[in-house]
This record gives C-alpha cells, structure tokens and sequence, in this order.
C-alpha cells in the first residue's frame, strides 16, 4: 500500500551566503517550492512564563516522501502560516512493513 499525499506545503531553502544591498551578510532563503506531504500533524503549542515576554510557541509534525529533506533554518509554510525547520530530518519506518519509509520534519513557529 502506497501513501498518499494529502497536502501540499511551501519549502523554501535558506541560503546562508545572502548579503544586503550593502554586502553585509542576512538572513535570506531561496523562491519556494511546493512539495506534497502524508501529514501535517498540527503538534503541542506552550506559552512559557518569562518576565517580559508574552509569546505563543507552535511545533508541528509533517510527514513526507522519503526523498525530500528538509535541512535546518530551512521555512515551510503550511496552511497559511510560516515555521522554521527545527532540527535535522529524521526517517520513519513502518513498524511491520520496512519497505514503507517516509520522513519526518519537526517545525516550529513563535508568535509574540
């Protein structure tokens, strides 16, 4: 049995050379591309309770076809919103069935 992309999501890479108009080295990642997904499993959010701040953190799950990797700093934005990649790709094996792989993203998003 084959898995079936049930959505799709925007990756954008992060390109680590980017400079301004000035040459000063910035954060910049490169035109997105859009690439299918089993799952997006929409994860735990937490509120930590620091003085001075007031911030929401979100950290989903998506779920992918074995040969796409996400690298870390990498963006997807998936059902309107925008995460960081956190973290390093990790494989999934079926527990019965080796033969069916997939990979697996956490992201992660701050509000506030």
């Amino acid at each position: 049995m084959f898995r079936v992309i049930s959505e799709y999501v925007l990756h954008e890479v992060f390109d680590p050379g980017a400079v301004d108009a000035h040459g000063n080295e910035t954060e910049d990642w490169l035109p997105g591309v859009e690439v299918g997904v089993y799952a997006f499993d929409p994860g735990s959010s937490s509120e930590p309770r620091e003085a001075g701040h007031d911030r929401v953190i979100v950290e989903p799950t998506l779920y992918f076809p074995a040969e796409t990797v996400f690298d870390p700093h990498d963006r997807v934005t998936a059902r309107g919103k925008v995460y960081e990649v956190e973290g390093e790709t990790r494989e999934w094996v079926h527990p019965t069935d080796s033969t069916r792989r997939a990979n697996v993203a956490t992201l992660r998003r701050v509000d506030g």
